[in-house]
């Protein structure tokens, strides 16, 4: 440790969290009351980076910090849970940049096409329908951490390629009607379209409510998907 007075110039002290919501996730599967505690924490931090015109960029479990929790068992007060946002590194303006991870990479990012506040949105989503189905089958990867195979070019094909059948985006205007994608984009394959969505009720996952909820979350249609204000008002009435 060095004394304080010889490191001169202004200091950040930052309290330790124990926890990566990656971290955590693996370890034991959480409540309800535990996911929705985190998941509201989630986008409370990214609402503060919106308010500044900004977009966060980099939303995944990795980079978010979990404090309080309990591996042993489940939290008896959620309030315990503090749940941050680390590695603000990539907050940036709007822009056309390749962002995020992979996995959690939203379809407009994907697609090389303009993104704004609406990608942190999708990467909320895909962090949320893990939780949710992890609740069901603990050691279920989440909706893209499967694909794993081959070179960095040949994964992001691979994931870009699932996303756009599971989403139908050759049915998608913001897509189809767009040159560039139109050439990127995979022959449809109706018959997979939208199955995770009747999978997670079948097992369930979710309720149709909760579906519906996810629906707005993870339109592929930025404009059309939810804003963080709008899921935070939904949060705070009592949903999931």
């Amino acid at each position: 440790m060095f004394p304080i007075q010889s490191l001169g110039g202004p200091m950040m002290v930052l309290k330790a969290f124990t926890d990566s919501l990656w971290e955590a996730r693996n370890t034991r599967p959480f409540t309800a009351k535990e996911t929705k505690r985190i998941m509201k924490g989630v986008p409370l931090g990214i609402f503060t980076v919106h308010m500044k015109g900004l977009v966060y960029t980099d939303l995944k479990m990795e980079n978010v910090a979990l404090g309080g929790f309990d591996h042993s068992k489940p939290n008896e007060n959620v309030r315990d849970l503090i749940v941050r946002l680390t590695d603000c590194g990539s907050i940036s303006k709007p822009s056309t940049r390749e962002i995020s991870s992979l996995t959690d990479r939203s379809p407009e990012a994907h697609f090389r096409k303009a993104w704004t506040q609406s990608t942190d949105v999708w990467s909320w989503g895909i962090i949320l329908a893990q939780l949710l189905q992890a609740q069901v089958d603990f050691k279920s990867p989440g909706m893209y951490d499967s694909i794993c195979t081959g070179t960095l070019d040949e994964k992001t094909k691979a994931i870009r390629d699932k996303l756009a059948i599971d989403f139908d985006l050759v049915t998608v205007p913001f897509y189809a009607e767009d040159e560039q994608c139109a050439q990127l984009l995979p022959p449809a394959q109706p018959e997979e379209a939208y199955m995770r969505a009747t999978s997670m009720v079948e097992k369930g996952v979710a309720s149709e409510d909760s579906i519906q909820f996810l629906a707005g979350v993870l339109n592929p249609d930025p404009g059309a998907r939810l804003t963080v204000r709008e899921i935070l008002e939904i949060l705070e009435s009592g949903y999931l």
